[in-house]
Parts: structure tokens; sequence; C-alpha cells
């Protein structure tokens, strides 16, 4: 049984650490000596808001969600819990921290109602319940000056006969009752309802107004409902209990799943063994980037927003929807009988997702292109479904979007073999790890053998990212000092960096990705036909100087065909650009000359 690790920290009115327990050194991995405020623990994003927030002097919460930096490449979700206290005879204020990711591993261990759980989130006077959709279990476990009772833990339909018997619910509010009942069983995504009760004081002659305020939780493979019984006053400490599990689960902005929680719940439902058809579907959005673009951000957002309702819509209660990442959703539908079935159901989604925004945006069309795999059929595992997906989304893209291609053996065995030979069997997830470890290696060897270490690091991500050339430009004219792939006199110029349209895509940031050529913004027609005359086909272009003082590019290019960038891919190409910009000039002519 794993534990809830308190982190305690004591900060004086200037909010520096005073003192800590051992908990939380160990969670930030660092000695008492090298912390020393808040802004060495809490991300930068989040920092004045955490102020903020332990200096109110009335707080409407008890508790909030702040984002911590675990390490130099970790930041973790904690809760806070502040309190006016006294460290030493001097005024202070002590902080509670709690990591969100070990309360959803006690909650999956203890179902959801042990005690400890109750101490780590001041819950000492409530009632939690919890329902199983799989076992039809339904429990009440009542908290009460620190002692745990369990009020009711039994079949929902015995339950509910048994409540009615022993008149713990008055005879106006069987209704109501019923239809709690019938949600619950439902398990929906969140559930609210009132009504009057003995259930806590098991009096019949002692009732009072309740709140159930619950949210559906998956543990595993199962479906649950998990929440709070407390009188209707208390509604607001319910909605931050709620919150608490949802931060885990739900993308914010979507309202779907989260990366993390889609991923566990598709390797454990088709990790088992089982009889029906489920499909694995793969969903990205075409056209996306323009919008964010041209539009903003906040349309964008708006965009996505839409996208997570409508596949929800869809999806029903015969599946589940997660964010996979950007505009990237990853769906598993049960009851995918015939081809019939999945084509219809595939359809769906696209003329919806067309329709809904078809003339919101000028010169615009978002549609959906989607890659689609059959468990049993085309696969025993989510590894295997996913890759299968994952290639039949690229042939949908490669088609001309606004289309979804699903596996078939008969058609894509050896198309697939192909790309998955093309791949090397590169696991994204391990090759992340490694690319890691290889920055970290030239960040170390950068100090001591400059040279030898900007070589190898730009051979190594020539051969492993598939890259055609990679290319360096300097000086007043952008010169190209440096290249590896075509020689560097016949480098052509990148004079579009001094474009409008190479100024617009790039939005006042030091790199940017450009993975389909037809993404590219209308506005910057200019710079579009420039990769085009070069025959490039997706880049990354990161530029030296600042967007207002641009003194030099360096590009990573593929000519071949075009193609989605791995983000660790970006992540360590513009990391190297950064290094590169921050070097001593003496250093960068020293290697270009070389």
């Amino acid at each position: 049984m794993s534990r809830i690790e308190l982190k305690y920290v004591y900060l004086n009115q200037s909010l520096e650490i005073v003192d800590a327990n051992r908990e939380f050194y160990v969670y930030f991995n660092k000695p008492g000596t090298t912390i020393k405020r808040l802004d060495d623990f809490v991300c930068p994003c989040n920092q004045k808001s955490l102020v903020k927030y332990i200096t109110a002097k009335k707080r409407r919460s008890k508790y909030r969600i702040f984002r911590f930096k675990k390490n130099l490449s970790e930041s973790k979700l904690n809760i806070v819990i502040p309190y006016e206290s006294r460290f030493n005879n001097m005024d202070t204020f002590c902080l509670k921290i709690i990591d969100l990711d070990n309360i959803l591993e006690f909650i999956r261990q203890s179902n959801f109602d042990d005690l400890e759980l109750s101490y780590a989130l001041s819950i000492t006077d409530d009632c939690i319940f919890s329902f199983q959709q799989a076992t039809n279990m339904f429990k009440i476990t009542q908290f009460y000056r620190n002692k745990r009772t369990i009020l009711f833990a039994q079949d929902i339909d015995e339950w509910h006969e048994d409540v009615i018997r022993e008149q713990l619910v008055p005879e106006s509010q069987q209704k109501k009752l019923f239809d709690f009942v019938e949600m619950i069983k439902s398990c929906p995504r969140e559930m609210n309802v009132d009504f009057i009760s003995a259930l806590r004081t098991l009096n019949p002659n002692v009732t009072e107004a309740l709140s159930f305020s619950g949210i559906r939780f998956i543990d595993g493979t199962e479906i649950c409902i998990v929440g709070r019984i407390m009188p209707a006053t208390h509604m607001s400490q319910a909605k931050l209990s709620k919150e608490i599990i949802e931060e885990l689960q739900i993308d914010p902005l979507t309202k779907v799943l989260n990366k993390k929680t889609i991923t566990s719940y598709a390797n454990n439902l088709l990790g088992e063994s089982r009889e029906e058809d489920i499909a694995l579907c793969i969903m990205d959005l075409d056209h996306f980037k323009p919008v964010n673009d041209n539009y903003g951000h906040m349309a964008g957002d708006k965009v996505l927003e839409k996208t997570g309702q409508i596949l929800q819509e869809i999806v029903g209660d015969q599946g589940v929807v997660g964010r996979y990442g950007g505009d990237e959703f990853l769906i598993l539908q049960r009851n995918m009988k015939s081809e019939i079935i999945l084509r219809g159901f595939l359809h769906s989604i696209m003329v919806k997702i067309a329709d809904a925004f078809a003339g919101k945006f000028d010169n615009i069309n978002i549609t959906c292109s989607i890659g689609c795999a059959v468990y049993p059929h085309n696969g025993q595992n989510y590894d295997e479904l996913f890759q299968k997906a994952d290639f039949c989304l690229y042939r949908a893209k490669d088609k001309g979007r606004n289309r979804y291609v699903f596996y078939r053996e008969d058609l894509h065995a050896d198309l697939y073999k192909k790309a998955i030979e093309a791949k090397k069997g590169v696991n994204y997830e391990d090759r992340e790890v490694k690319e890691l470890k290889f920055m970290s290696d030239f960040l170390l060897d950068l100090n001591v053998a400059p040279k030898r270490a900007i070589t190898q690091i730009l051979e190594h991500m020539k051969e492993t990212y598939n890259l055609h050339d990679i290319e360096i430009y300097m000086g007043p004219e952008l010169e190209c000092v440096y290249s590896l792939g075509i020689n560097k006199e016949n480098a052509p110029d990148v004079s579009y960096v001094k474009t409008p349209g190479f100024k617009f895509v790039l939005d006042n940031k030091y790199s940017l990705r450009i993975n389909f050529l037809e993404n590219i913004s209308p506005k910057a027609q200019d710079f579009k036909q420039a990769l085009e005359e070069r025959g490039i086909k997706s880049t990354v272009q990161c530029i030296l100087g600042t967007p207002d003082n641009i003194t030099g590019l360096i590009t990573f290019n593929r000519r071949r065909e075009s193609s989605q960038w791995a983000e660790y891919e970006v992540n360590c190409v513009t990391m190297f650009a950064s290094c590169f910009n921050l070097l001593d000039e003496k250093v960068k002519k020293a290697f270009t000359k070389q």
C-alpha cells in the first residue's frame, strides 16, 4: 500500500524558507541550504498566484493546485493547504503540500475512502461515497473526529430498497433518491444531486439537506464514481474535491481525458483478453495551425474545445475520448462489430467536424483526418493497434486529408511493414530519453571541446532525425557559414528571413516548425514560395540574435517528403540553437571556419 507523502514548509513574512520537513527536501531532490525562497521550487507561471493565495487575508478556498519544479526537467502539480502559524517565536506561513499523482495512486489502492486520505485533504467531518459499475457496489464512509465508519457497503439496488424500508429518506424525496440511483449507475462524467435524508444520522427523525457531488473515475479498465456527501452549505469545498481528481484525469481545455489517463485506460483495456471488437482511432485536425496564426490562440482553443464536445457526443457511452496532444485526439469505441458500423462511426466524426467549422474562418477549412485499427483483428495490444492507427492517419493525410483510413491487412500489410522498417523499430518514448542523454553529453562537452561537441551533435541529428541537411547562416547578409548535407557554395540565400511573411510565422518567437507546407498561413506566401523553390518539405528554423534583430539562422530540413516532427526532435534542435546562440562570437567563428 502506497502512502500519502505530506511535505511541510515554513515561510517568514518575506516568504523566505525558515524550516521544512525531510519529505519536502527529498521531494525536490535538494539539500536544505539550496532552497531559500518560493522561486527555488515553484514554476514561474505560478509564483505570483501562489504568493497572492498565501498572503490573502481571506481565502475563498481551503486549498488550491499549483505547479512546482520537481527538478530541472520535470514539473508536478501539487495541492497547497496554507496555515498561519508560529515558528521559533515568529509569525510564519505553514504550507502543507501534496503531490496529485501521489493522491491518485493512493485513491486507486484504497478504494477512495481510507482514513489517511481524509487526513491528507483535511476532510475530517464528511462522508465519501463510491460506486463501482462492474460490481454494482455502493459504499458510504463517514469521517468524524478522526474516526472512520462504513455506513453502507452493498449492492446499490439492495441499498436503495433498504433506505426506503428504513425510512431514511422521506416519502416526498423518494423520487429524487430514485433519480440519484439511476444517475450514479450510469456513471456520468460528473454529478451534483441534492435531497433530504437521514443517511448520515441513520435516524429517520433527524434529516438534513445533503449534496452529493461526484465525478467519473477510471481505475484501470473499471469505471467508477467517487464523491462527497455534505450539507448543501459546504458545496464550494465539495467542488474543490471534485477538481482534485478531475485535474488528474481531464484535459482542462477540451474536457476529455488527458493523455496520461487515456493512454493508461487503453493499455489496460486492450491488454485483457476479450471478445468484443474495439476501434482505436487517432483523429487529427486539418489546417488547425493557420487558425492560431491568423486568428490567435484563443480562437484555436475554441476549436479544440468544440472538437472535444463533438467527439464526446458521437462516442457516447460506448467509448472514451482523450486529447493525445495539440490537435490530436485518441478514441476507443466498443461494439464495432462490422465494417459497415465502423465506416458509419468514422464518417459521422468526419462530417460533424467539417460541418461545425464550415465558413467560420476565411480561406481556412477545418476538417479532420482519422486513422483506425480494430482489436482483435489488427492487433492484440495497445502498442500494435496504436502504430497501425498512426500509420493509417498518415495515409489519410497523404491522400489529401478530410478522410478516414482504417487498417486492412490486404491493402496495408506491405506498406506498414516498410514504414516500421524505416523507423528502425524506434520507440519514441525510449528515443526521447536517449536524445536527452545526447543533449546532456553535448552540454557537458560544449565547455571542454566546443568544436567537437557541435560537430558530433549535428551529425547525430542529421542521421537520427532523417534530415536532408543542416545549415547555419550568419552575418549581415546571412551567408551560409556551415552546411551538413550540401556544399556551402550551393546553399541558397535565406533572404526570406527579412520578409514580413517569415516574421509573421515566427510570431516573435526564436524558432518555428513547419510540418506541411500547405499549413503555412496565406499571409506568408513569400516564405512558403522560398521553401518550395528550395525543395524543402518540412523544416525547423531557429534564429540567432533576437526576433527584433536577427543575426543568423539555423535550418534543419527534410526535402524528401512531408513529415510530422516528433516533439523530442523539435526540443533538441531548438535546445542546440539556443546554446549556439549564447556562445561567444569567437567560438562560433572558430567552428564555422573549420
